[in-house]
């Protein structure tokens, strides 16, 4: 990345995309404390924070359970009934912030902070200051509660704040100090490194033995190392604001935040941010690792499916000794080299060269350009149905797993299903299109043949003055009307005839060497055929996946930004 910035911008890209992702694929509305979504909340707001912080105004935001009287303790720090209060439980439930000398544009700041949320759920209000907390502007932040089941539609609001916070008030009751929530929340805000302060309200006569199970249970807790003053403030019965500002607790509490209340500089920030995500990073990227997992087992199968049906090619056709119609065409190409006037002979004059069963052959096969009968797309065309069974199983032992790894393969078997026929018809293309080309291959092997004979002229002219020549030239125009196919050629007694004569003159070793290479070479074609095929069909189907129920980001993209991670 060119800078700390753009670092920055891509992480937060970044983590919006995952956030996303964990909300379409795992419903996660960011509700659950201990969720993914919480926590990726709340380092978006940390990362967002970074992007736009501003100094001043500082920002003091006050959190806690249900009923432990958060708004009580903002109008305190503001000195006005500025927060409305309620002994209802989940009285409030939106972001409600108080700014005392702040300007405009900063204000404009803090609502741009919070664009991306609906506007109904957070409010803004200025307000003249009547109790000094700082030297410079603040504001005042009061929380939705964070414990309550109906809380969880608007959690996210609380780590949008306290990643913009400069000083986060903890507030609890005796009833509540111990709630797993509580010390949930705050063992996430650890590592942002935002000063801490708890307040222990609504507190009773005896306040000893609460403030040791208090400060015993900090001790517990991530923050046992850290400074974190505990202040306690009395129950009033009437809630009156007025009675609280008078008694000295409230005093010390004031004086309490304002010793604690000091901007959060531009690096202790950043360390909190990508402390936070690294101890997050894991647990977050789960589910995408798994995925690439998935994928890469994916194309690990490709490739042996792949290497299997090469395999299988190779022993069902080209070793097999009653397949070896492409070197048969070969020796029809040569035979009309030979240029042989028996080629022009009547398709009829060809029968009596024909023994049972190729004359019940001869008299039903009549289809013209039918000389490449095929063996050899029968073979491959089996051969891919086995790789695709070969392949649909292993999608089936995927969906048999458990977790976010078979919501993956479950997507993965509904699109192999529907691109399979299309790769059947795809494949007999590809195979039709390989051989029409190999055709020029088949020349290339007839002329070489026919050079050899050429260099010795005793045994071309021997060969052209003998009868069975002319009689296979009669068999060759049979197969090239379609008369008979390629594997019947060769076991009339003309052809056979034929290539005996060869094998056994000067040409025959030559034959039989040309006749290896023209068979190598067709494997080497088949075999990028079907190598090159699947890679196009089968290999590239984990990137072509659609589905919200599955990430969707590829291990590239994820490289690229722990690399970026790991260089800030």
């Amino acid at each position: 990345m060119s800078s700390s910035k753009d670092a920055v911008e891509l992480l937060h890209g970044f983590l919006l995309r995952l956030r996303s992702a964990y909300q379409r694929s795992h419903n996660d509305s960011g509700g659950d404390i201990g969720g993914p979504g919480f926590s990726l909340d709340l380092a978006i707001s940390a990362f967002k924070d970074l992007m736009q912080h501003n100094p001043v105004p500082l920002h003091i935001t006050v959190l806690g359970p249900t009923q432990v009287g958060k708004s009580t303790i903002v109008n305190l720090l503001l000195g006005q009934q500025a927060a409305q209060t309620s002994p209802l439980a989940g009285f409030t439930r939106t972001l409600q912030g108080f700014a005392v000398n702040t300007s405009d544009t900063q204000r404009r700041d803090v609502e741009t902070f919070f664009s991306h949320t609906a506007k109904e759920l957070v409010s803004l209000r200025s307000l003249d200051p009547i109790i000094a907390l700082a030297n410079t502007g603040y504001t005042v932040w009061d929380t939705p509660d964070f414990d309550s089941y109906s809380s969880r539609e608007y959690r996210a609001l609380i780590t949008q704040v306290a990643a913009l916070s400069d000083l986060i008030i903890l507030v609890v009751s005796k009833e509540k100090y111990s709630d797993w929530t509580v010390w949930k929340v705050l063992d996430l805000l650890f590592p942002l490194r935002r000063p801490l302060l708890i307040c222990l309200n609504k507190a009773s006569q005896d306040l000893q033995p609460l403030r040791l199970a208090l400060r015993r249970r900090v001790d517990e807790s991530r923050y046992h190392a850290q400074h974190m003053p505990i202040c306690d403030l009395p129950y009033v019965d009437d809630g009156s604001l007025d009675r609280l500002i008078d008694i000295p607790a409230t005093e010390s509490f004031l004086n309490a935040v304002r010793e604690a209340l000091r901007p959060v500089d531009a690096t202790v920030r950043r360390q909190g941010a990508d402390a936070f995500v690294n101890e997050h990073w894991e647990a977050w990227l789960q589910p995408v690792r798994l995925e690439h997992d998935a994928a890469a087992r994916w194309r690990q199968t490709v490739d042996d499916a792949v290497s299997e049906a090469v395999d299988a090619y190779q022993k069902q056709y080209l070793e097999h000794s009653r397949h070896d119609g492409t070197f048969n065409r070969a020796m029809v190409q040569l035979l009309e080299l030979l240029e042989i006037p028996a080629l022009a002979r009547p398709l009829a004059t060809t029968r009596q060269f024909l023994t049972w069963p190729f004359r019940k052959l001869f008299a039903s096969n009549t289809k013209p350009g039918n000389s490449r009968v095929d063996v050899e797309l029968d073979v491959l065309s089996e051969i891919f149905e086995h790789l695709l069974l070969f392949l649909r199983r292993t999608i089936g032992d995927g969906v048999g797993t458990e977790g976010h790894a078979a919501t993956w393969w479950r997507a993965m078997a509904m699109l192999f299903d529907e691109r399979s026929n299309a790769a059947r018809t795809g494949f007999i293309d590809a195979v039709d299109d390989y051989q029409r080309d190999f055709e020029s291959e088949i020349e290339v092997t007839a002329r070489a043949l026919y050079d050899k004979l050429a260099q010795s002229p005793a045994t071309l002219n021997s060969l052209r003055a003998a009868r069975v020549t002319a009689d296979a030239a009669g068999v060759a125009l049979a197969f090239k009307t379609g008369a008979i196919g390629v594997n019947e050629l060769v076991l009339t007694p003309a052809m056979l005839s034929l290539t005996s004569f060869l094998t056994e003159s000067a040409a025959g070793k030559y034959m039989n060497s040309i006749k290896a290479e023209l068979r190598t070479r067709q494997q080497q074609q088949v075999n990028n055929l079907i190598t090159r095929f699947c890679a196009q069909t089968f290999s590239g189907l984990p990137g072509q996946l659609r589905d919200d129920r599955i990430f969707l980001i590829e291990r590239e993209e994820l490289e690229r930004v722990e690399q970026t991670r790991q260089a800030l």
